[in-house]
């Protein structure tokens, strides 16, 4: 059976979506945005071989060329199947001893299925020289101008985030208050916008790099079906040895290929995913303060709004030139000032209660950058570098003697 890897992921593997938080509602950048990265159909300066055309269109011709190749397979088993048939039928006509001409016309069909079946066999054969020939002619420069294209992503991403890391760093983070309802009504709106924004951060970052994560492991185990005889890993037995094409005297984009897919494996996402989620949620819980803070608010006006109401009541009650000042005026003077005086403690008790909330909301913001939005990045700086050195020690020249990428050092980001 013969498989070629999907051309969809080429066309998306190279796009850094959400390395800073999307603007727009969808991940993948609109089509009429130009990347500053390097397309995977352009030539480098040190490559060689036959570049024309694009990564994507490369893959789709690989996968015409299997078709054919697999088409032909298929008549082919066909073709024995029938011959296979014929065959028992001419050897039983003899051993019967049948009429010369019923054998001959036997013998006859026999001869015009093997001839088929070994125009068959040649035609199969030419198919997959072709395949070859585009995939060490074509493919191969294009693969390693995709990981060099990629080397120069990490390269740039990681200081663009490591600028940002540094700055926020500077900033005096501790001095850093959330406006309240009460002084901003679109408070709640931003803080809501920006929790959106880190869902889809998030979302896109993963969606970006398990592209490439599919993609490598596509082409990977598409490659490794030139060896049959090789164990898949996962059915291999403990303690047996990696796949190493090197050692076989494979053809370089065998290796190219399988140390991007070690390489992959050295630096996981997780650790970047959680200190997002954690980010998001310490901004959702900064919204749930904000929003406490608008109703216990409305509570207070609703407390001052009933008291003012009372208040002016009593004062129409008692007569002109008689205060209500809530410290001369006794609780002896009737219902009326009983109730007064408890609205007062009400209205105390709710103010207490709002400058409470107001504090925690602080509290919460405080802590949003410093707390959750710093890990996040180190996080980010981190994997970005981890990548930077994982696909510096992919074997792009041939078999190299750098050897198979390694367990990567994270930088110290304390």
């Amino acid at each position: 059976t013969y498989y070629v890897v999907s051309a969809d992921f080429s066309s998306r593997v190279m796009e850094p979506m959400s390395l800073s938080v999307p603007s727009s509602s969808y991940c993948v950048p609109k089509r009429e945005r130009r990347s500053r990265l390097p397309s995977t159909s352009a030539s480098s300066a040190n490559g060689g071989g036959n570049r024309n055309g694009s990564l994507c269109s490369t893959l789709e011709k690989l996968c015409v060329w299997e078709k054919k190749l697999y088409q032909e397979v298929k008549d082919e088993e066909k073709l024995r199947t029938l011959y296979e048939k014929k065959y028992n039928r001419l050897k039983s006509l003899d051993e019967q001893g049948a009429e010369p001409d019923a054998i001959e016309t036997a013998r006859s069909s026999v001869r015009d299925l093997r001839s088929k079946i070994t125009i068959n066999i040649k035609t199969a054969k030419a198919f997959s020289s072709k395949i070859e020939k585009i995939r060490d002619e074509e493919l191969y420069p294009q693969l390693v101008d995709l990981i060099q294209g990629l080397r120069r992503m990490w390269k740039a991403v990681l200081e663009c985030h490591e600028k940002q890391l540094s700055a926020i760093r500077d900033s005096r983070l501790h001095l850093l208050k959330a406006r309240t309802v009460s002084q901003s009504a679109a408070a709640t709106l931003a803080t809501l916008e920006l929790e959106r924004e880190l869902t889809k951060w998030y979302r896109c970052f993963n969606k970006w790099t398990s592209s490439q994560r599919s993609y490598v492991e596509a082409l990977n185990g598409w490659l490794r079906r030139w060896f049959p005889e090789v164990q898949d890993e996962q059915d291999a037995p403990d303690g047996a040895p990696p796949f190493s094409p090197g050692k076989l005297g494979a053809r370089p984009i065998f290796i190219v290929s399988n140390d991007w897919f070690r390489a992959i494996d050295l630096v996981p996402k997780s650790d970047a995913l959680k200190s997002i989620d954690y980010f998001y949620k310490l901004v959702h819980e900064l919204r749930k303060r904000q929003e406490d803070e608008d109703r216990q608010k409305r509570k207070v006006d609703h407390a001052s709004r009933d008291y003012n109401k009372r208040r002016e009541a009593l004062q129409r009650e008692l007569g002109p030139g008689t205060g209500t000042d809530m410290v001369t005026l006794p609780e002896n003077r009737g219902d009326h000032t009983v109730d007064l005086h408890k609205m007062r403690r009400k209205l105390d008790n709710e103010m207490a209660k709002h400058d409470e909330v107001v504090r925690h909301v602080h509290f919460a913001a405080s802590a949003t950058l410093p707390v959750g939005f710093v890990p996040a990045l180190e996080q980010i700086v981190g994997f970005f570098h981890g990548n930077l050195q994982v696909y510096a020690r992919i074997r792009t020249n041939g078999a190299g003697a750098h050897g198979a990428p390694t367990e990567v050092r994270r930088p110290h980001l304390g």
